[in-house]
């Protein structure tokens, strides 16, 4: 065989043309279901203050959160392609409240993908008109930003009523959904399997993207408190926010005072005082207060000195003598 021919065996062909369907395959099933529990599409380039948080709920039909404000269409197309996600495989898509910011471009997406378009029963006049809520700040930087998010939005007609309790299964993907009002009255939060949670804007960024504030709007800012109580008290255990976050239910109790953690769930800091207190450490010695246990009787205070030896009686050489020198023996050591 000729060293042309060498390197053009049958084998050697066949592998050649194998190994390029391969990644084919691999890319193929990502796109069919991508990886994780919830899927973040970032929008609003870098700056911090025009950042919005949508999610993808992966399912055999994906479910998508919050598609963004007016105008963010083709960038969150662009952001679905690069998680290999195609438009046909998105069934439902959620509007967790009816500010313009979240729901700008469902009307866009809905014509894309054919899909059915969830809605709280208490917000759904806003999406169906095209209408802005009240917008009450409650804090500097809402009354900073409030002129941004007050933008007509296209008017979309939602084909479902969410009410609290419902599962979203039903439609596609999976997850609860939670009624949350205060931020507005038909807020709604999506609970997930694993403790994740889609909350919306019941907690918004500080003035960094990891610290969690409440809602720079609110139409009643009790009812918010009560809200992510409610949530928390559901299982949630990370909160996924429209702008910043992810924020953990841990980090919320120390940053929340008002805010109780269900018992049966441990906070990061209680697993090593958990461990300790299963058995507590024994003690050889004396306590440290130099003071002795109340169990130890008078054997624990005679421990402490050596102990006297009993005299060893010595057999009497004689009867008489016996006597005498055994009575000596004793009576000197008793001295």
């Amino acid at each position: 065989m000729s060293r042309r021919n060498r390197y053009r065996r049958p084998n050697d062909t066949n592998n050649q043309q194998k190994e390029p369907a391969a990644p084919a395959q691999v890319a193929h099933d990502q796109a069919e279901r991508p990886s994780g529990t919830v899927v973040t599409l970032h929008l609003g380039g870098r700056n911090p203050f025009k950042h919005h948080n949508a999610y993808l709920i992966p399912g055999s039909r994906h479910v998508l959160v919050d598609p963004g404000p007016p105008g963010s269409a083709g960038e969150l197309l662009e952001q679905l392609s690069r998680h290999r996600v195609s438009l046909g495989d998105i069934g439902l898509i959620v509007i967790t409240h009816g500010h313009p910011d979240h729901f700008g471009s469902a009307a866009q997406f809905k014509e894309w993908t054919q899909a059915l378009l969830a809605v709280h029963e208490l917000d759904a006049e806003y999406v169906s008109f095209g209408t802005v809520p009240m917008i009450k700040p409650v804090s500097k930087l809402g009354t900073l930003f409030k002129s941004r998010i007050a933008v007509k939005p296209p008017a979309v007609e939602p084909d479902i009523m969410l009410h609290d309790g419902d599962r979203l299964g039903r439609y596609a993907g999976k997850g609860t959904v939670i009624q949350t009002p205060g931020h507005t009255a038909g807020s709604i939060s999506i609970l997930l399997p694993d403790g994740t949670c889609i909350i919306g804007d019941l907690l918004m960024r500080g003035v960094r993207s990891s610290t969690p504030s409440l809602p720079w709007f609110a139409e009643n800012i009790s009812e918010v408190r009560d809200s992510l109580q409610k949530v928390v008290s559901a299982g949630a255990r990370m909160l996924l926010a429209a702008h910043g976050g992810p924020f953990h239910v841990e980090d919320l109790a120390r940053r929340f005072a008002w805010l109780e953690v269900p018992e049966g769930r441990p906070r990061r800091d209680e697993s090593a005082d958990a461990d300790s207190a299963v058995e507590p450490p024994q003690q050889d010695g004396p306590e440290p207060n130099g003071q002795k246990p109340a169990s130890e009787g008078a054997e624990g205070a005679g421990s402490e000195r050596p102990r006297r030896r009993r005299p060893r009686r010595r057999r009497p050489r004689g009867q008489q003598n016996g006597t005498s020198a055994g009575g000596q023996s004793s009576e000197s050591q008793d001295r």
